[in-house]
This record gives C-alpha cells, structure tokens and sequence, in this order.
C-alpha cells in the first residue's frame, strides 16, 4: 500500500532499508557470479527480484516525478557503485549528453545491446526488458513497416517529386535503415529524408547510417532546436511539404499548450494527403518507477483521453485524426491525414 510521506526523515526510513537490502542482494549475486556458483539465466532472475522489490518498496512512498529526485540519491548514494556497471542504467542516471533519452541510448535500446560486464549485462537484461525500452522499438518498428508501405506505393505510383520523410526528434536513423534496407534500389531513390533534431552528433550519427543508402541529396540532417519550432516557424520550414512526418518523443517533454501548438505546426507543413503522426508516453507506463527512482528520466505522461483533448483543441479536424498504441499499450499515438 502506498502512503503518505510527511518528512524527509520519513523519506529515509524507506529509501535507506530497501538500498540496503539491494546492495546486499547484489553483493550476493556478484560473489555468485565471480564463483561461476549459478547459471546465468538463474543469475538474473535473482538480480532482477531483487530490484523489481526495491522499486516496490520505494513505489510504496507515493513519490513519483520531480519529487523522487533528491530521495533517489539516497538509493544511489548506497548501491550506485554496483548499478553504474549496468550501460544502460547508468547512461540514463549521469546523462553525459544533457538527457536521459540521447541516441547513444536509444540506438542502444532498438539493437536490443548488453554491455560485457559480468554483473552489467543483467543490469542491462533488466532494463531491455522493461515496457517503456520494449515500447520503444516497437514505435520504431511501426515507423520502419509504414515507410515501407508508403515508398512502395509511391513507387507504383511513378511520381515526378520524392515521396519525403520527416523525423522531428530522435531522429539517429536506425529505423530509416532498417526500412531501406528492405526496399529494392528503386524504391529508395524516391524517397526524401528531412530529420530535424536538438543534438547535432544525433543527426551526424544519422547522416553515416543512412549514407551508404542514399544519395547526399536525399537526407537533410538540420540542428535545431526542436522545443521552439512552434514558436519560430522558420525553423520549421524544412518540414514543409512532408508527405509523412514523424515526432516520436518529443511530446513526452511538452506541456499541454506547447503540444497543441505543436500539432498545429505539423498539420500545417504537410503535403497534400500527407500525413503526421505524433508518439507519447501513457501515464500507465510500468516502468516509470524504474526510470524515475534509478534513472532520475522524467517524461510528461498523459492517458488516451488527455490526448484526445490534445488533438480536440489543434487544427487536427476530428474526421481526419486516429489513435492507438502500439501493443503494450505504453506509447500511445495520434495520427491525422490530410484528405
């Protein structure tokens, strides 16, 4: 049962216990494996009980968002030796590019990757299996699958202009290749890439990924910064046109009325029968007590009908405009089609 926490110190008494009993536990587990004593698989799962009931027992405080911050220091303090040796965990925690969510993460996330660290690689087991990382491939997967569709049909098509892509955010390419790595040759020289991103070495990841698919006139990687394309629409400008236009993580960082704001801009720089489609965290997302109280990574969460509202207040005409979720319900997404 959850309560409510008055003090600091009361804070404490719940946060120190189950630190310990985590330290302990993977202190254990560290003997084991340096021993060779358990299998592998056995190795995790005793790992793997041991943090799903600190994070029980922490998620017990009430403490969610900004307000575990300091107290996750605490849990820190006592066991982060241990846990930096986890990649990916560590990575979200010390966030050497300014954010949790950086494409070294992210590309990290989609390849499905474990460092090599005997203990870390558990570590690194726990956190893939999460629902937010699993959410997120398959957000990315549903992007590849549709630009297969769409330069498909483009191609029977035949058309004169290049079927154009867009990625506000995000934008580090994996699932651009892995889509044109299906397509045949002449499915790909129709295509237009425009990705658009706050970091510039995401976007220089991008450009290397993709250039052994595309010729320089077919990828435009633009530094810039995402937040403030609504209220500089120059920024936007390279947007205009886009035929499918993708922002897969930004919202999870907007307030209600930047989103709105937001979604109006992207309806607007659509072609003719263009379409946009915009991703977002669910409130129910499992693994936030995870990302919060080891990650310090802090998203604006929101339900179906919070985006529904989202939506209801944009230039989105209601005819034109869907939602769904990808299968675990974790990221949720609003897509609309101009007719």
């Amino acid at each position: 049962m959850k309560w409510l926490i008055v003090t600091e110190e009361e804070v404490l008494n719940v946060v120190r216990p189950a630190a310990e009993q985590l330290a302990a536990a993977l202190a254990g587990s560290e003997r084991c494996i340096n021993e060779a004593q358990r299998s592998s698989d056995v190795e995790y799962e005793l790992i793997a009980a041991a943090i799903s009931s600190c994070l029980r027992q922490l998620s017990d405080t009430g403490l969610v968002g900004l307000a575990n911050r300091l107290p996750s220091s605490e849990l820190w303090n006592c066991v982060g030796e241990v846990l930096c040796r986890g990649w990916l965990q560590n990575r979200a925690r010390t966030k050497p590019r300014g954010y949790a969510g950086d494409y070294e993460i992210l590309a990290a996330i989609y390849e499905n990757r474990r460092c090599e660290d005997p203990l870390g690689t558990h570590f690194d087991r726990y956190f893939q299996e999460e629902a937010a990382p699993q959410a997120v491939r398959n957000r990315m997967y549903l992007m590849r699958d549709q630009i297969v569709a769409a330069a498909r049909i483009w191609q029977a098509k035949d058309p004169d202009e290049k079927l154009q892509i867009a990625m506000v955010g995000s934008a580090f390419g994996l699932e651009l290749r892995d889509a044109l790595a299906i397509l045949e040759p002449a499915e790909r020289r129709k295509l237009k890439f425009v990705l658009l991103d706050l970091d510039p070495a995401a976007l220089e990841f991008a450009r290397q990924t993709l250039q052994p698919w595309l010729a320089p006139s077919q990828l435009d990687a633009i530094p810039t910064n995402i937040f403030r394309l609504a209220a500089r629409p120059s920024l936007a400008a390279p947007l205009a046109g886009s035929h499918f236009l993708y922002c897969p993580g930004l919202f999870d960082y907007l307030d209600d009325d930047q989103a709105v704001a937001m979604l109006d801009l992207f309806w607007n720089c659509l072609a003719p029968a263009g379409q946009l489609t915009v991703f977002q965290f669910a409130a129910l997302n499992p693994s936030r007590a995870y990302m919060e109280w080891l990650g310090n990574w802090y998203l604006t969460y929101r339900d179906d009908c919070e985006l529904r509202q989202l939506a209801a207040r944009s230039a989105l005409p209601a005819i034109c405009t869907n939602f769904g979720a990808e299968p675990l319900g974790v990221a949720l997404w609003v897509t609309a089609r101009r007719s």
